[in-house]
C-alpha cells in the first residue's frame, strides 16, 4: 500500500520523526501526488509557498535564483521534504526546485496540514517543538560565526 510506504519516508524527515503513524498517515492519505518531467520547475523562489513536497522518486535541483539559473545549491532526493517551512508559515519560498529527472512527489498543502494539526493537537505541538529545536539550533550557529564577521 502506498500510504504506508509515504509513512515510513514521513517518519525519517526529522520534522516528523517523532509523529505518530496515524497523523502522518492522514498527511499522506489526503495528499495529492504530483509527476513530473525532467526539467520542470517544482516550486520558484519569491512565491507565495502554500505546500510542501515528499520527494517519492527521481531528484531535484535546488537554486538560489528565481530563474533556476547558475549554480546548484543543493540536490534533493527520495525522502527529502521541500517547501516545509512555507506550508506551515505559508512564506514564500526561499529557492527554486527544478527537477533533474522524472520525478514524482506528495503535494501537502498547507491547509491539509493546519487541518490535522487543529484536530490532533499533540501532532501540531510536535511539529512546533522540531521547529524551535532548529530556530535554537540556526542562533547558536550564528552567534559561533558572529566574530568572524566583527572588524
Amino acid at each position: 500500500m502506498r500510504v504506508k510506504a509515504d509513512v515510513r519516508v514521513l517518519q525519517q524527515i526529522p520534522l516528523f520523526a517523532d509523529s505518530e503513524a496515524g497523523h502522518l498517515q492522514l498527511l499522506s492519505f489526503a495528499s495529492k501526488r504530483v509527476n513530473l518531467e525532467k526539467g520542470s520547475i517544482l516550486f520558484q523562489k519569491g512565491t507565495t509557498g502554500a505546500a510542501a513536497y515528499l520527494v517519492l522518486e527521481g531528484r531535484a535541483e535546488v537554486y538560489d535564483t528565481a530563474e533556476a539559473s547558475g549554480d546548484v545549491v543543493a540536490t534533493a532526493e527520495s525522502g527529502a521534504l521541500l517547501g516545509e517551512l512555507s506550508m506551515i508559515a505559508n512564506v514564500a519560498y526561499g529557492v527554486t526546485v527544478k527537477t533533474a529527472s522524472a520525478f514524482a512527489a506528495q503535494k501537502i498543502d498547507r491547509e491539509l496540514f493546519l487541518r490535522v494539526a487543529g484536530e490532533f493537537p499533540e501532532f501540531g505541538a510536535g511539529i512546533l517543538r522540531k521547529l524551535a529545536s532548529r530556530l535554537g539550533l540556526s542562533v547558536q550557529a550564528i552567534a559561533m560565526v558572529k566574530p568572524l564577521f566583527q572588524a
